[in-house]
């Protein structure tokens, strides 16, 4: 409370300090001080109060002496709040409406009255709606309803619905505290409930207001948010006609999309999107531009033939990609081939003439345009051009028509006439089957009628052009056609299904009629044959039907159909004819649907005639009886019902073409039908309190003819003479509470009727009843039972008794006696138990007992409720029962590392056995049980994937057992994935392939990671962090070399543990099959092979070679012999007989495929002559006083059952006049290569080789070697190489690094590669590649001591050429530096160093 108080009159010579506050509980006896600090204001507010206690108050006044004496105390206070309805809500105002609810909102009030807001409630009522109904006389009252729940809504915003539509409504709101209801606050003005009109709107982002550029191939998306009520239609066009099928338009309320997937240069244009509703229409335009290629040329054609050239024409293409067209290519192709071959590809203009064309000949030609984004598509000529100076053939030759003596023909003039005009067109006929053409004639026209054939024969015609410089080429019909006349079945088509005429005006319709012979043509209207009259008249021809009407009136309007008849057949097909009209009269009379004083309700029927299109509107009007002068009611009336209030109407309809005559209504009295209704009858008043009481009526005998809707309950106090309402809101129910009455005050009450009409009379009134509680003792308490019990004891419960007696229930009495005796004993304290349940302790076992309960209040002790039977201390057996959580039986989920309780209580007797299981097994150890009487826990601290499961609790005793479980998940890394195998390994690649982890650690496994370890390291490297299959393909290994795999799977939490390969794999494979293989030797039992090596020894070291041979006749091959070399000899052979050999290779990983010799081998001695064949594969001539030239020749196939021991070389001089061949070598040459010196600069040479064997035998000389010239050719050493190999090269650490380069020169360059200006060193990783005309190195597994400088350097006789390249490897950082040094140890912390 807040107190306020004058200054003393006397400050008594010092001026006043502050001022003391006491209060003073009217309960108590002491004055208690208010407040801890100085008050020096004259006023001041007292908190800390208890609710509904009464204080009083006084002041005593404090100066620099002392305290002075208090003030007089005040009256007493009662400290309550403050008992004020709130005011009225702020600002109540329409947001929204649509055709069946109001949108509303306000502001909380300004005084809310001492008490916080509770609600707020909405009420409406009808309005008149303006130009509808007019102004009533004697109107009743306005009948508000309330639209929120009784309650109240609780925010300041509300949606009135189930709103009748195009009615106008008030409506008003009030805010609730818990005193009750406040004053309310109008809404401005009547509101029609009906759709809110808006004009459609397109927020047109900027960019979008600009030219749209986008890449061929790219995604079109626009995205336009609208707005507009009702809600827009949305219509999108390109370049004003429709998009195409593929086009995605999403249309909402809020918003529309385009999306155009792969765009192309055909899809550049204009977008128009259009949103329209009642309210209006509004368009947005956007420019797309796509950047693609140039279509195609238009418009192609010839401007001019000669006997060598064609000059063509055409126009820019429609879309040029977005890039200005930069030239044309124009291609030519004779009609004999199948490529085009380029004439141009940088023609400026607009035509080109191809020349240099051979005279006679027939081209296609086509023009195709180019931009920067590259060449468009091509335009073609349709039909080959024949390079001539006479036209070119006609055109489009067919038949026109057909009987069975004639034939009619037409066709087009020649694309091209030859530089001078076409005179005349020849015909010629062809009688199938002979080769013979006749001509016809000549013609100067392009059509005509062959006459006078046999009719059945099949003709074949063709036409030629002819002009001054002659004829062109024949254009042959397509096919030959037959004499005969043509029969097929009617058909009509007309161009529309309905046609229109105004009224008074002329109409002809003429449809065309198909036919052989010439269908009968019939025409009906409404199914009836037409009538023939001077207004409508029928003209029919070979091939059409012409309907003419002339000054078109109602009547003429119809369904007509045309009925076309042959002797093949009949087709009828149907028209609308409409003849447009002013409608007719509605349709009547006016029916009087509902009348009362204040509005009468109307409707029609349409008008039986429309004329011809929908009937927009009606017009009302209305007329006083005693006035001659119509007034419209509603000019724009959409229904055919309305109310009114005056006595005749009429209605008109209208169309887009006028106005209806009216159609007028009878006379109308304006009256209610309708009475108040009869009195109610109160039935009952019960539940009578200190404030307030129950009344119960029935319902009046009549409702006076209309609905009752609401019920007024009235009460008079004994002590006044005014009857007073006691219901605000409407009552429809048949009873009320009244509340609010003063105890001990007596009332009687009375019960009034109300329907739309107004009140009724009110019922009898009851007699008077006092406001007053009852007084009795309290009723017996409910259902006593027995809820355990033991050797000793007995526990009973019970509930509260049906009735208190009017006053509070204070506590329970429970008496007992033995079920022999009659003797009750109290068991409970003589005041009784608050609670309701008690164990009787202290009882004899096996003793049976009777128990009772009474309830006391102020009044005393009420009835006895006996419990039913007899009640014996004895031991219970219960099973076990679980008590489970609802959340834990949906589970539990911990992240890792969190901790996991379960508690779980449960019952049974005796106490059962508790066992604790997970998915089947034993607990972990970390797992912690306890045990109690009457629950158990399971905790587990620090949990991770292994603890994921199914943990079950199972209680048993004597009397069942039971079981419930608990799942378990905890978010953690996976558990390592399973058996992990290594399959299909070769020397640079292994497949690894595996089944998924058991434990996915609560989430679904991303991915797999996967990474490899050389056996002779300690560190793995990553191979790859994204595989999402089991399997994987690890390349890039190093050939020869043992490697360790792991894998580890990946879920959202991150990488869980690794499974790992138990022992190394080797990065080899099989051999390849070896090279060559030649017969050396053989003789009647033994042939000798020698082989060349395999090109690749599958990655680990060839272990020999098996020789397999198959004798003629058999299919079996037989291994023969072993041989750690790359030659071996077969023995035990069978003279005479055929063999075939072939050799496998093989190695620690098997064999290799075999190799056969090219022939096969008949075992028998051998004495034939060497022979050689000489490959000259090199000729170097190197530079000096004499020329040299080096050449090499291979072996001879056999060398004659003898070991070759010696070559001889011969040339031959071509510029000698003998050009004899001359021996060039004069000592013993062993190898298979030679180097001829003493040659002539630019002389030309031919060289040969013969073979010598240990027998003496000489070969034939081997085949010329060709012409040699002597020259001295020099190139300098060069390389080209990718330009990314200036820039810096980036890799990471576990990739693989290649550089690569074409060389050139002459000699060809020797080829080194350095690494910080030295040689690179060989490794097994590294792997250098060079050929005549490449250099390649690749590093595999590369690591940081792989970054630096290397030059790729090449070198012959011209000289040196060096190409750096620099590397630089991303890898983790190495460990610090040592020693690793601490200093400054102390309690809590100490200093660590290293060096970086």
């Amino acid at each position: 409370m807040v107190l306020s108080w004058e200054a003393p009159s006397e400050d008594g010579g010092s001026l006043i300090t502050g001022y003391i506050i006491e209060k003073h509980d009217k309960e108590g006896v002491r004055w208690i001080r208010c407040n801890r600090q100085t008050v020096t204001h004259l006023t001041f507010k007292v908190t800390g109060l208890l609710e509904s206690h009464i204080y009083e108050f006084r002041v005593a006044a404090e100066n620099a002496v002392g305290v002075g004496e208090p003030s007089t105390p005040s009256v007493f206070y009662k400290a309550i709040d403050p008992v004020f309805q709130p005011g009225p809500p702020r600002n109540p105002r329409v947001t929204d409406t649509s055709k069946s609810s109001v949108f509303l909102s306000w502001g909380k009030p300004t005084k809310d009255g001492g008490s916080e807001i509770q609600g707020y409630i909405v009420e409406c009522c009808t309005s008149t709606e303006p130009g509808v109904q007019a102004e009533a006389v004697d109107a009743p009252a306005e009948e508000w309803k309330m639209c929120t729940p009784p309650t109240g809504v609780k925010t300041t915003k509300f949606e009135a619905g189930n709103l009748k539509e195009h009615q106008a409504y008030k409506f008003r709101v009030c805010a609730i505290n818990k005193v009750g209801v406040g004053e309310h606050a109008d809404v401005s003005g009547a509101v029609v409930v009906e759709d809110r009109k808006e004009e459609p709107d397109l927020d047109i982002d900027p960019e979008l207001r600009n030219i749209v550029t986008i890449k061929a191939g790219a995604s079109l998306r626009l995205f336009i948010p609208i707005k507009g009520r009702p809600t827009p239609a949305i219509k999108w066009n390109k370049d004003e006609a429709a998009l195409k099928e593929t086009a995605q338009v999403e249309i909402t309320s809020s918003y529309t999309s385009l999306v155009i997937d792969k765009m192309s240069r055909n899809d550049s244009g204009k977008y128009t999107v259009t949103a329209e509703n009642s309210s209006g229409t509004k368009s947005a335009l956007v420019v797309v531009r796509v950047l693609d290629t140039p279509s195609t040329p238009v418009n192609l054609k010839v401007k001019e033939i000669t006997n060598q050239s064609v000059t063509l024409e055409w126009e820019p293409p429609l879309l040029d990609g977005g890039s200005k067209i930069k030239n044309y290519i124009v291609e030519k192709r004779e009609s004999t081939r199948k490529t085009y071959a380029a004439v141009v590809t940088n023609c400026h203009d607009l035509s080109f003439t191809i020349e240099s064309l051979q005279e006679g000949c027939s081209y296609y030609f086509r023009v195709l345009a180019e931009n920067a984004y590259g060449v468009g598509l091509p335009a073609v000529t349709v039909d080959p051009l024949k390079v001539s100076e006479v036209p070119q053939s006609p055109q489009n030759l067919i038949v026109t028509d057909q009987t069975k003596t004639s034939i009619s023909l037409a066709w087009e003039r020649p694309e091209y006439d030859g530089g001078s005009r076409v005179m005349q067109y020849l015909l010629e006929v062809q009688l199938k089957g002979q080769e013979k053409w006749s001509g016809v004639n000549t013609f100067k026209t392009m059509e005509t009628t062959v006459t006078n054939l046999n009719p059945g024969q099949e003709y074949l015609f063709r036409v030629t052009a002819i002009n001054d410089k002659g004829k062109s080429d024949p254009k042959v019909l397509s096919g030959p056609v037959m004499t005969k006349d043509l029969v097929f079945e009617p058909d009509i088509r007309p161009a529309f299904s309905s046609y229109s005429v105004h009224v008074g005006k002329d109409m002809s319709i003429d449809i065309p009629i198909f036919g052989r012979p010439k269908p009968t043509i019939a025409w009906t209207k409404n199914g009836a044959p037409l009538k023939f009259t001077t207004r409508v008249n029928i003209h029919n021809t070979t091939t059409h039907t012409i309907l003419s009407i002339k000054e078109a009136a109602v009547d003429d309007g119809g369904m007509y159909s045309i009925n076309a008849t042959n002797s093949v057949g009949k087709k009828e097909s149907t028209i609308e004819i409409i003849v447009l009209d002013k409608p007719g009269p509605p349709s009547g009379p006016v029916r009087f649907d509902e009348i009362t004083t204040q509005s009468v309700t109307i409707s029609w029927d349409p008008p039986k005639h429309t004329g011809g299109c929908p009937i927009s509107n009606y017009i009302i009007q209305k007329r006083d009886a005693t006035s001659t002068t119509w007034e419209n009611v509603s000019s724009n009336c959409a229904r055919t019902t309305i109310k009114g209030n005056e006595y005749m109407f009429r209605v008109m309809a209208v169309n887009s073409n006028g106005i209806s005559d009216p159609l007028e209504s009878a006379a109308v009295i304006m009256r209610n039908p309708c009475v108040p209704p009869g009195s109610p009858h109160i039935e009952d008043v019960s539940n009578v309190a200190h404030d307030g009481m129950t009344i119960t009526w029935s319902a009046p005998e009549t409702d006076g003819g209309s609905k009752i809707t609401n019920y007024i309950v009235e009460k008079k106090d004994r002590a006044g003479i005014k009857w007073t309402r006691c219901n605000r809101q409407k009552v429809t129910d048949l009873s009320y509470r009244v509340v609010g009455l003063t105890t001990d005050h007596e009332y009687e009450f009375r019960v009034t009727a109300e329907n739309i009409v107004g009140v009724g009379e009110p019922s009898l009134p009851t007699s008077y009843y006092k406001a007053c509680d009852p007084k009795y003792k309290p009723g017996a308490p409910a259902y006593v039972n027995v809820i355990d019990s033991t050797k000793t004891s007995i526990t009973v419960s019970w509930g509260k008794p049906l009735s208190d007696g009017g006053s509070a229930i204070q506590g329970y009495i429970v008496e007992m006696c033995k079920a022999e005796e009659e003797e009750w004993t109290m068991v409970t304290p003589p005041t009784g138990l608050r609670v309701n349940k008690y164990e009787i302790p202290k009882l004899a076992e096996g003793q049976e007992y009777k128990v009772q309960v009474c309830a006391l209040n102020k009044i005393g002790v009420g009835e006895p409720a006996v419990l039913s039977g007899t009640a014996k201390p004895e031991e219970r057996i219960d099973p076990p029962h679980i008590h489970l959580d609802s959340e834990l039986r949906k589970g539990i989920t911990v992240k890792a590392g969190a901790s996991v309780k379960m508690y779980i209580p449960f019952k049974g007797r005796p106490m059962p056995e508790i066992k604790w299981t997970k998915d089947e097994g034993n607990l972990s150890e970390k797992a912690v049980v306890e045990k109690a009487m009457n629950f158990t826990q399971l905790s587990i601290d620090s949990c991770d994937r292994s603890d994921s499961g199914k943990y079950s609790l199972n209680l048993t005793n004597s009397s069942g057992s039971v079981s419930e479980f608990v799942s378990v998940k905890v978010l953690d890394t996976p558990g390592p994935p399973q058996s992990l195998v290594v399959k299909n390994i070769n020397r640079n690649s292994a497949t690894l392939e595996w089944s998924a982890p058991l434990i996915d650690g609560g989430s679904k496994i991303k991915n797999y990671v996967i990474d490899k370890r050389e056996s002779t390291r300690k560190a793995y490297a990553n191979v790859s962090t994204k595989c999402s299959k089991t399997a994987f393909k690890v390349e890039n290994l190093i050939e020869g070399a043992m490697y360790y795999f792991r894998v580890m799977a990946e879920n959202e939490y991150g990488i869980g543990q690794a499974v790992e390969t138990k022992t190394a794999s080797k990065a080899s494979e099989v051999p390849l099959p070896v090279g060559k293989v030649f017969l050396t030797d053989v003789t009647k039992s033994s042939a000798s092979l020698s082989w060349e090596k395999p090109e690749h020894d599958g990655g680990s070291r060839i272990g020999g070679y098996l020789i397999e041979m198959q004798p003629k006749g058999t299919d079996k091959w037989g291994v023969a012999t072993n041989t750690k070399t790359c030659e071996g000899t077969v023995t035990g052979l069978t003279a005479g007989t055929e063999y075939l050999f072939r050799i496998i290779a093989y190695n620690e990983k098997g064999k290799s495929e075999p190799k056969a010799l090219a022939a096969p081998v008949i075992a028998s001695d051998m004495t034939l002559e060497p022979s050689i064949r000489t490959q000259f594969n090199t000729y170097s001539v190197l530079a000096g006083k004499d020329l040299k030239l080096e050449f090499l020749w291979t072996k001879p196939q056999y060398d004659g059952g003898s070991k070759v021991n010696g070559y001889i070389v011969e040339r031959k001089d071509l510029a000698s006049p003998d050009r004899r061949w001359v021996r060039a070598n004069f000592t013993n040459i062993i190898e298979t290569y030679y180097t001829v010196t003493g040659l002539t600069e630019n002389e030309q040479y031919e060289f040969r080789v013969t073979a010598r064997n240990v027998a003496g035998v000489f070969s034939e000389p081997s085949e010329s070697s060709g012409v040699v010239t002597a020259t001295d050719e020099i190139e300098a050493p060069r390389a080209s190489m990718d330009p990314k190999y200036k820039d810096l090269i980036v890799v990471n650490a576990g990739e693989s690094l290649t550089f690569d380069a074409d060389v050139y020169g002459k000699p060809i360059p020797d080829v080194v590669w350095l690494k910080e200006g030295k040689e690179l060193e060989k490794a097994l990783r590294i792997e250098v590649k060079s050929t005549q005309k490449r250099a390649a190195m690749t590093i595999k597994d590369v690591t940081k001591l792989d970054g630096g400088h290397y030059d790729l350097v090449l070198k012959n006789l011209g000289g040196t050429k060096t190409f750096p390249i620099t590397v630089k490897v991303l890898d983790k950082p190495g460990p610090p530096n040592g020693p690793f040094k601490v200093t400054g140890v102390m309690a809590d912390r100490s200093e660590a160093a290293a060096e970086k």
